[in-house]
């Protein structure tokens, strides 16, 4: 069987089995159902003016309704009429609750508690308004005349950085994002480690390398563990989508498709980083009551990162915290989409966050793939890190190492690793603490790659 396929069989053999699962189903709806219904109250209550519910008593106060409502829609509210017959029903309707203000035969406003909630303000306008209006008509303009007093062309605006995005929205878009994010991530990658522990407490895992190597079932497993929950973000993403849009009212955010692409991508490259992780953490426990433990620091990362990621997007997205985060392969699955949506990170910074995830994450699955090989077959005592991280050979079948099979590939990855973060820190700008950083990781990569070359032997 060929490399390819032996992988392929065993990602199958992992979506036949585990989509079997009640708890991923169960998983699967509730995820539907937060979506659609986050979309749906997103399109239909968010973004709505507030309503003002103002009583009208008497005639010179119904006079001033359309005022009342034109001045109401200036100001990004709705103003709803109640007209009344006296003022004992108006300020029973106060009191009750069902009014906020009440406008007694145009000249005097009650309220029940608080003078400065914004209806009064909207009364007080349109009253003042049809006052000057009437004292410009009575001194000889004509309602044209009077209106172009009363409504001069306001100031310009100029905004320094242009930013259309309605901020609000967005943030709480991402942050419902990026909850979705970390309850797959975590979900799925405590499946991979539970998978590997399960197959080697059982003793199915021996049954399983006398067909396969262990590196193509360790890439099996995650491969197909990943394409179950891409698919199941996918569908919650799609859902969200076309119920914001069916269910009418102002609609989802703008930048709702580009948080949905930007979340299916880092689960991509989140997942691929943790699910290696939680892999050989699997590989080493031997029974399934001392996974749990094992999977803490993992756990605790992936958690630190997301509310990492909740104070930056309600906090200082352009802080030097949140810039340097977002290049840190562990934080930037959550750092980076809402700093994205948030507009405070350009494409090229998007760029280079993926292509130093993607590296780091090359890193962690040759030293996962090490520890994977010369665990998973150890039952009982902890295998020790010299054993894990010895020159030898590991599994004769596996190869030996990535990084004794391929040095000259690693070494021109490191190479490109560094001249991008040079590259990408000279962009930025020399005076910002993430070029800086850029640039003195891409320097220690450099030096590191020096120092591993071996010595050549002097000729004789």
């Amino acid at each position: 069987m060929s490399g390819r396929r032996a992988v392929w069989e065993v990602a199958r053999r992992e979506v036949v089995e585990r989509s079997r699962s009640r708890v991923l189903r169960v998983s699967v709806a509730l995820l539907l159902i937060l979506s659609i219904g986050g979309a749906i109250a997103a399109a239909r209550l968010t973004g709505r003016p507030p309503t003002d519910d103002i009583a009208l008593v008497g005639t010179r106060s119904a006079a001033l309704g359309p005022a009342i409502q034109l001045q109401a829609k200036q100001e990004g509210r709705r103003a709803r009429l109640h007209p009344m017959a006296s003022a004992t029903a108006a300020t029973r309707s106060l009191r009750d609750g069902k009014v906020d203000v009440a406008l007694v035969d145009g000249s005097r406003i009650l309220v029940k508690t608080s003078r400065s909630q914004p209806a009064v303000r909207v009364v007080q306008a349109a009253a003042t308004g049809e006052q000057a209006l009437a004292r410009l008509r009575s001194a000889g303009l004509t309602a044209w005349q009077a209106l172009a007093v009363l409504s001069p062309r306001p100031l310009s605006v100029a905004a320094l950085e242009t930013n259309t995005r309605n901020t609000d929205r967005n943030r709480g878009l991402i942050l419902i994002g990026l909850l979705g994010l970390f309850m797959v991530l975590i979900f799925y990658g405590q499946a991979v480690a539970q998978g590997v522990t399960e197959e080697k407490s059982s003793r199915v895992v021996e049954l399983l390398l006398t067909a396969v190597t262990p590196r193509r079932l360790l890439t099996g497993k995650v491969l197909g563990i990943g394409l179950l929950g891409l698919t199941q973000l996918l569908l919650a993403g799609g859902a969200a989508l076309i119920a914001g849009r069916l269910a009418g009212g102002v609609g989802l955010p703008a930048a709702a498709p580009t948080t949905v692409a930007l979340v299916l991508l880092w689960f991509v490259l989140g997942y691929a980083f943790y699910s290696v992780a939680f892999a050989a953490v699997g590989a080493l426990v031997s029974r399934q009551e001392d996974l749990s433990t094992a999977i803490v620091p993992i756990t605790l990362v992936m958690t630190g990162s997301f509310y990492l990621a909740m104070i930056i997007a309600n906090g200082n997205p352009d802080g030097t915290l949140a810039q340097i985060s977002a290049f840190v392969p562990p934080f930037a699955p959550m750092i980076v989409p809402a700093r994205m949506v948030l507009g405070h990170m350009t494409v090229l910074e998007l760029a280079l966050a993926v292509a130093v995830d993607l590296i780091a994450t090359a890193g962690l699955i040759v030293l996962a793939a090490r520890i994977y090989e010369r665990a998973i077959l150890r039952i009982g005592a902890p295998v020790k890190l010299r054993r894990l991280f010895g020159a030898g050979s590991g599994d004769s079948r596996g190869g030996g190492p990535a990084l004794e099979r391929y040095p000259h590939a690693v070494d021109i990855a490191g190479r490109v690793v560094a001249i991008a973060c040079l590259l990408g820190g000279a962009a930025i700008g020399f005076g910002k603490p993430l070029s800086i950083a850029l640039i003195v990781a891409g320097l220690l990569l450099v030096v590191a790659l020096e120092r591993r070359k071996p010595r050549q032997p002097h000729p004789r």
